[in-house]
């Protein structure tokens, strides 16, 4: 989560797979989000808008409805509002607001480049492989500049950060170097800066393990998601208090097409009714419960995040905060990562990257398997004395009390699980959902919202202020949503608000579109004996 999946090219088994599909629906009734029975230590304390809006009626209709509540919510709301204020617009959330995938995650903005550039030149080509790399590594400074705006970058510890890939494997540091110098001949002044580190030189620079062989550093970022997202929710709440609205537990159960009687989409959740001619889903890895088609094509993949105090000796290697590492510990078991808080006891977001593909529970808990790695796991990468003596819980002040009770006073002092999703052919899926994949028709064009003004002998005039009705997505991030979510979802509003998409088509690939022969074709070339993750392909 935050970058959990992606890092690895190792295939596992297909009982892995079936095994989180059934979790989906055993663990999640009718595919939808369930109450997550761990805490996220970002959610603590609670964002005000976060409590529950049960007292507010669902209203009967919008111009557009919003499915989910995250990062990919935030993104589309905040472009939509922006660019066309006259639009009604109802975000519908199936538990508490950024309480999903978005909430749980590692905070890590840290996009696969190298490790996988050569497998996407092969498979899609130079120049789209070019463009997918891009796009990834855009996400940073489009979010650092977005927390700026808002005036929000403080309180979200929005920063940029170095980002290390840590080896502990010679062949796999190999084999990592010569994908660098192919990503970076081919990528020129775009590929940005990267250093390699190798043995001795690595473990002092960094201060880790002796069993490291080697790392490569550049760029990275890191977040605090949950304020991140609630900030700007809480923010177009205010703004826009006549257009938008936020409904929390209201679990969207079904949409039905339109009909002779009613030119609408109609959703039913668990509070009510809503009718619109524009559906949004943002529900990453719950997408497929209410667009069938997509079942196979996107996976649900539970992942295990830990909130741990560093060890006394440790922040020569994490710069209070000013580093993110990614460890590579071994090429038959993926990776794990880490990012550092800058504040208050500048706990370690320390998650694990492929360990619970087998140990997820169909009960939505992380698996003992997982956590009992990354409870662990630290102080090895780091080395006993890089780590040093296990830190005191600090004694909380007036102000600091929020939680006391509720974290362990040891190095663990949280842990939780999530679920993120799996693109079957490694790409996100973005735009409007075709009228076979979605299989309900669409509204008519006359049920598009549309404004009335009048002309300069005073008639009125009607003009239609999005495009034609529909169903639109952006899903499906494998694990890399601090890398996808955010321009995928501000594309997909641009398009849905019928915007000139000239400039958009020139940092989104177009092979993301949401078709029924990509969706054929996922399925088609899925093996059924392994799943391949599409992304950090080092291990080979």
């Amino acid at each position: 989560m935050g970058n959990c999946v992606s890092r690895s090219q190792q295939p596992f088994p297909v009982s892995c797979i079936s095994s989180t599909e059934k979790n989906l629906g055993s663990g999640t009734p009718n595919g939808l989000p369930v109450v997550e029975p761990t805490t996220s230590f970002w959610t603590i304390p609670a964002a005000p808008i976060a409590k529950p809006r049960l007292q507010e009626n669902l209203p009967s209709h919008a111009d557009v409805v919003i499915i989910g509540s995250g990062i990919s919510g935030a993104s589309f709301a905040r472009t939509l509002l922006e660019c066309r204020d006259n639009l009604h617009v109802v975000m519908l959330e199936a538990q508490d607001i950024c309480s999903g995938a978005t909430g749980r995650n590692g905070g890590h903005i840290f996009p696969a480049t190298y490790h996988d550039y050569e497998d996407l030149k092969k498979r899609v080509g130079e120049d789209v492989a070019k463009k997918m790399v891009c796009f990834r590594k855009a996400h940073l400074d489009e979010i650092l500049a977005i927390a700026a705006e808002e005036g929000i970058t403080e309180y979200t510890q929005c920063r940029a950060v170095e980002g290390v890939d840590v080896y502990f494997d010679k062949p796999t540091f190999k084999e990592a170097q010569r994908k660098l110098e192919v990503y970076q001949r081919d990528m020129g002044k775009h590929a940005g800066s990267y250093t390699c580190y190798e043995g001795l030189d690595a473990q002092e620079k960094f201060h880790l393990s002796p069993h490291a062989v080697g790392c490569i550093a550049t760029r990275a970022g890191a977040i605090h998601p949950y304020r991140f997202v609630t900030s700007i929710l809480s923010r177009l709440l205010t703004v826009y208090p006549k257009e938008f609205e936020i409904h929390t537990r209201a679990p969207c159960t079904s949409i039905d097409e339109p009909t002779s009687s009613c030119p609408f989409y109609r959703l039913t959740t668990a509070r009510g009714v809503i009718t619109t001619p524009h559906v949004v889903h943002l529900t990453n890895a719950y997408a497929p419960a209410l667009l069938p088609a997509l079942k196979g094509a996107i996976l649900p993949i539970r992942e295990t995040m830990t909130a741990q105090r560093p060890g006394r000796n440790l922040h020569a290697s994490t710069l209070r905060g000013g580093r993110s590492f990614v460890f590579f510990d071994s090429p038959r078991k993926g990776f794990d990562y880490l990012t550092q808080l800058p504040e208050g006891e500048h706990e370690l977001m320390f998650g694990a990257g492929f360990e619970s593909h087998t140990d997820s529970g169909a009960n939505a808990m992380y698996g003992v398997h997982s956590a009992a790695h990354v409870g662990g796991a630290m102080p090895i990468y780091f080395g006993a004395e890089s780590w040093g003596a296990e830190a005191l819980p600090a004694i909380p002040t007036d102000e600091q009390d929020v939680g006391v009770g509720l974290w362990a006073e040891g190095r663990v002092k949280a842990i939780w699980s999530g679920l993120l999703s799996e693109s079957v052919d490694g790409m996100p899926w973005v735009g409007k959902v075709d009228i076979n994949v979605a299989g309900r028709k669409t509204p008519p064009t006359s049920s598009a919202p549309f404004q009335v003004a009048l002309n300069s002998n005073t008639e009125k005039l009607k003009s239609v202020v999005t495009a034609t009705p529909g169903e639109w997505i952006a899903a499906g991030y494998s694990g890399e949503g601090m890398v996808h979510a955010w321009l995928s979802s501000k594309a997909v509003a641009l398009m849905l608000l019928g915007e000139d998409l000239t400039e958009v088509k020139t940092w989104l690939p177009e092979q993301f579109s949401v078709t029924e022969d990509r969706v054929k074709m996922a399925k088609l070339t899925f093996k059924p004996d392994v799943v391949l993750s599409g992304k950090r392909r080092v291990f080979l």
